[in-house]
């Protein structure tokens, strides 16, 4: 790396502790605002700020400047969760959409070379990020828009441009193959075209022109499963897939049938009260949650040995792929569908069954955590015992 951000894991530790709350806040039956605003921007929207303080440096080659301002908007986030898990909503979002265009400006200032497809995508999940704070600000302190409106601009907008740009180049990194630029370029214009359409009609709150839209999205996201299955099946290494190549995929499993369910809740609107919550899991706790537990196994390691270890004289210094329990990720995959699938189960059912359903997933993050940050604080803390060297 050339690179690295030591607030990446501050937003990781923030954006997993927001996940758990969502979990305790759907089980208590807490309103839909509050529901959200931990979910989606607490949990996606802090993932994908940590992650690309990290991930835009390193594609420029150059350091980010004023680094003290991403401690800021780290500080702006916090706070903005802390009235929020108050209850004070408007003006953690007042606070969120501040943070939010700080981030947006340093981004810019950061990107000098706009060519390669991923920072194209990065660049264009940034704005979302910042557009999504300004609609959730208007909606909760003067309901001017939708509030649906806040919401699918993080998720289809800004989470599903990170995703796409970001695999585009890990996937094909990891498997040491080259992607079809050509095709990636198309990708990205389609991904604005269709946000740009589906952003649209919810403003307009039109559910035919959503799942009119919504078919528009699906394409896309087929599109980009194509690109991905030709990585896999034109690999001239036939050697077993990477652990995060492995979750990537089981991830993306989700997104089709999770955007299929919205499609149809928005051509039976009347429907949306009982199938919202399958939408929200597929494409969330699904597709999203395992997409960011295999960005942050992969992120996490590789942040922390180039700040402890990268440059570091005599002593031992643990190999990177040390940092990050990979044999034990099979095993997470397994156990997590299982647990996964109960939480889908107990969700659609009825009460006590769905008041209980966080209980499962609950299993599912404590098995990441202790796979990603319990192993590596162990494993540093062998290296320190050990006689190695302190960065």
């Amino acid at each position: 790396m050339f690179y690295v951000s030591k607030v990446s894991p501050l937003f990781f530790l923030l954006a997993l502790t927001n996940l758990l709350l969502s979990l305790l806040a759907r089980s208590l039956g807490s309103d839909l605002a509050l529901f959200s605003f931990l979910l989606v921007f607490g949990f996606i929207g802090t993932t994908l700020v940590g992650a690309m303080y990290q991930i835009v440096p390193n594609s420029q080659n150059r350091r980010l400047p004023l680094p003290w301002l991403s401690y800021l908007v780290f500080v702006l986030f916090l706070t903005s969760f802390l009235l929020a898990y108050g209850g004070m909503l408007a003006p953690a979002s007042g606070l969120l959409l501040l943070a939010s265009g700080i981030f947006l400006t340093h981004t810019l200032l950061g990107i000098k070379n706009w060519m390669p497809v991923t920072v194209k995508f990065l660049g264009a999940s940034a704005f979302y990020i910042f557009l999504a704070s300004l609609f959730l600000f208007l909606n909760l302190s003067f309901g001017l828009v939708p509030f649906q409106l806040a919401v699918h601009t993080l998720t289809v907008g800004a989470m599903l441009s990170a995703v796409y740009g970001v695999e585009l180049a890990w996937i094909p990194m990891l498997l040491m193959e080259t992607l079809n630029i050509r095709k990636a370029r198309k990708l990205f214009f389609a991904k604005q075209a269709s946000t740009i359409l589906l952003l649209a009609s919810f403003y307009l709150l039109e559910y035919r022109l959503i799942a009119l839209a919504s078919l528009f999205e699906i394409g896309v996201s087929l599109y980009f499963l194509y690109l991905i299955y030709s990585l896999i099946k034109g690999r001239r290494m036939p050697s077993p897939l990477p652990y995060v190549v492995r979750i990537f995929l089981v991830a993306l499993a989700f997104l089709p049938l999770g955007l299929i369910v919205g499609s149809f809740l928005a051509s039976r609107p009347e429907l949306i009260g009982g199938a919202l919550s399958l939408h929200v899991d597929l494409l969330v706790y699904g597709f999203t949650a395992f997409t960011i537990f295999g960005g942050m196994s992969h992120l996490l390691p590789r942040i922390i040995w180039n700040w402890r270890f990268a440059g570091s004289k005599g002593g031992k210094a643990p190999p990177v792929n040390e940092l990050v329990d990979e044999k034990g990720f099979p095993r997470f995959l397994e156990l997590s569908l299982v647990a996964f699938a109960l939480f889908l189960y107990m969700d659609l059912s009825f009460y006590p069954l769905n008041v209980l359903s966080p209980l499962p997933y609950l299993l599912i993050l404590g098995y990441f955590f202790r796979l990603t940050f319990i192993h590596l604080f162990r494993k540093l803390k062998e290296v320190r015992n050990g006689g190695g060297e302190e960065v």
